[in-house]
């Protein structure tokens, strides 16, 4: 993609002086939404500039704008047809995508399309495959779906809480064609080379905590989701094992309301 830059490692982070501006005013007066297609201005920017900055009209995050603008961008060299934000993609569909959730603005705008897939973990209890109130229930370490059927698969920050975060690497490659894509978020560290297992589960299958236990705030569970795994250069070597080329992308792109010092989006290639 020639619009978005690969990085040099490690990054340290530096805070820019229109970050400083936007934390200070706390909105953004107009962003190109890569979510919605709308221009709109942004507000609710908090000092966690990754999770907050939110659209006015779809209510997307800065992380939630980083993975579609990378989606885009890798649809538009892949295809050699310009894709600005998710509604342009009725325009391929043909396209299966994948996203392992059912809720937040990247869903309700993918919804519209003809094979968009979607999911969420409801707990051990279920199988892959399942419908629960609703919902389709998908175990990202035991996949449902068929071998190389799937074109694209979004995660936004979600394998962190996922117990044996390759084994869903694996499942994933596993269910892309050839080609595909997984396009995804993580929590990562900027200047460490090894990842950070912050909890595993026993042979018995009971959890053993390795350090103090972190959740990430989640709506289908209040106490939230424990975090697993935070991910290093580490997690590139595993995916290219697997058989991923995986791109990292550092993006800094305020127009589309992308800021600070720690947007970071993978791109892995089924090779």
């Amino acid at each position: 993609m020639r619009s978005v830059k690969h990085i040099n490692y490690p990054i340290y982070p530096r805070t820019r002086l229109f970050d400083r501006i936007a934390l200070k005013i706390g909105a953004l007066p107009v962003i190109f939404c890569p979510v919605c297609g709308n221009m709109a201005p942004a507000a609710r920017i908090g000092e966690n500039l990754r999770e907050s900055c939110l659209c006015i009209r779809c209510k997307s995050t800065n992380r939630q704008r980083q993975l579609c603008y990378v989606l885009c961008e890798s649809l538009s060299s892949i295809r050699k047809k310009k894709v600005r934000c998710l509604s342009d993609l009725a325009n391929h569909p043909d396209l299966v995508i994948y996203n392992t959730e059912c809720i937040r603005a990247i869903h309700n705008s993918l919804s519209r399309m003809n094979n968009y897939v979607c999911s969420e973990y409801h707990g051990p209890q279920y199988r892959s495959g399942e419908t629960v109130n609703g919902v389709l229930h998908e175990d990202l370490m035991n996949l449902s779906f068929d071998d190389a059927s799937i074109d694209i698969v979004l995660s936004s920050d979600v394998l962190e809480h996922v117990p044996r975060p390759y084994d869903a690497h694996r499942q994933i490659w596993r269910v892309l064609k050839p080609g595909g894509r997984h396009i995804f978020t993580v929590p990562f560290h900027l200047t460490e080379f090894l990842d950070e297992t912050r909890a595993v589960h026993d042979e018995n299958g009971e959890l053993r905590l390795m350090k103090e236990p972190k959740y990430h705030g989640d709506p289908l569970r209040p106490e939230g989701a424990l975090v697993y795994t935070i991910f290093s250069l580490q997690m590139l070597v595993e995916m290219s094992k697997i058989g991923f080329r995986t791109n990292m992308y550092h993006l800094y792109k305020p127009w589309y309301g992308i800021l600070g010092s720690n947007a970071i989006v993978f791109e892995a290639i089924k090779v």
